[in-house]
């Protein structure tokens, strides 16, 4: 099969060259790789961003085009020596009118929507999805009622499996590892940094802004994607607090789990619960009340946790490929 993953526009908040990568192992991308473990050894696939001018051929079946526009550009003949494909399945990450084009094409292609937040549902301009994935059971009810004739299920989202695993070498300086970027205030830093208690040391790893004031005992600093697992290993229990009507599986929540981080999430973010909060396991449940003492707690037992473990046999890009070809495949037959 033919293979499309429309990705989105190359970045515009900062140096796209930040996504220029000469091999998948460099890729920083989850999406990419989630893409190419989609692909049998008889597959061929293509993923697609606009705003931009490149080509990039990591293997054999798996290519890399940046395009100045979906809907100029040709889907058949790229060069007229290079003919491009045509696709059976087509995945978008996120709903834009850039991609309507492309899928009216190929109306006989298998397409699945994938929109995180606030852009859970498809978005206006095209509606004729097969598959829909979703993030939460909140979510996939809503979605039924709107797209009763699509496939929408839940979705194993995971992390980039070659940037976010243990390092038990780096020390443990911090108590708590806050991955949230504070340009985006949705993600939660002023519950957390109105609340945190002062004798634990808290590392928010993402931008600053002085939209809040920083507690003594929080360090804070950006990082880039590459260098995230080794700032996270630095900490003994990650927190995810994000306001669940903008926000839904921030992937920092299986990021943390595959770096061997138990995690603690409050109780209204939308995320597959039952799928990555196993107690004792992975992580625990808590709310706005008792947050902290379950912070506390899951500090005081850190080294009881296999978060890792169950990553790997649960969570891991395989296992996110499989489930999703195994909703291709059951649509196909």
């Amino acid at each position: 099969m033919n293979f499309l993953m429309l990705r989105g526009q190359i970045p515009q908040d900062r140096d796209p060259q930040e996504i220029v990568f000469d091999n998948l192992k460099e890729v920083d991308d989850m999406w990419t790789h989630l893409f190419f473990n989609l692909l049998g050894s008889e597959d061929r696939g293509e993923l697609w961003y606009w705003g931009g001018e490149r080509e990039k051929q990591f293997t054999s079946n798996f290519t890399e085009r940046w395009v100045p526009t979906f809907a100029e550009y040709s889907l058949r003949y790229v060069n007229p020596k290079k003919p491009t494909i045509e696709p059976n399945v087509i995945f978008c990450r996120g709903g834009f009118k850039e991609y309507h084009n492309v899928l009216k094409r190929f109306p006989a292609a298998i397409k699945i929507y994938y929109g995180a937040g606030a852009r859970f549902l498809p978005q206006p301009g095209f509606y004729d999805y097969n598959i829909i994935l979703q993030d939460s059971e909140e979510q996939v009810k809503i979605c039924k009622l709107g797209f009763p004739k699509a496939l929408t299920t839940l979705f194993i989202k995971p992390a980039t499996d070659n940037l976010f695993y243990p390092m038990p070498n780096i020390e443990k300086e911090y108590d708590v590892c806050f991955p949230a970027n504070a340009a985006q205030s949705f993600k939660g830093h002023f519950f957390v940094y109105s609340t945190v208690p002062k004798d634990m040391k808290l590392l928010n790893l993402g931008n600053r802004t002085d939209r809040y004031s920083y507690p003594d005992n929080v360090t804070s600093y950006r990082v880039l994607r590459h260098n995230m697992a080794e700032n996270m290993a630095k900490c003994k229990v990650g927190i995810v607090a994000v306001q669940n009507e903008v926000d839904s599986c921030p992937r920092v929540i299986p990021e943390m789990l595959a770096c061997n981080i138990p995690i603690v999430v409050l109780d209204d973010v939308r995320f597959w619960k039952e799928k990555y909060i196993v107690s004792g396991l992975t992580g625990e449940l808590a709310n706005r009340e008792n947050f902290w003492d379950v912070v506390r707690y899951v500090l005081e037992n850190y080294n009881r946790y296999i978060p890792r473990e169950y990553y790997v046999n649960n969570l891991s890009l395989k296992h996110a490929a499989l489930f999703i070809r195994e909703k291709i495949d059951g649509i196909r037959i």
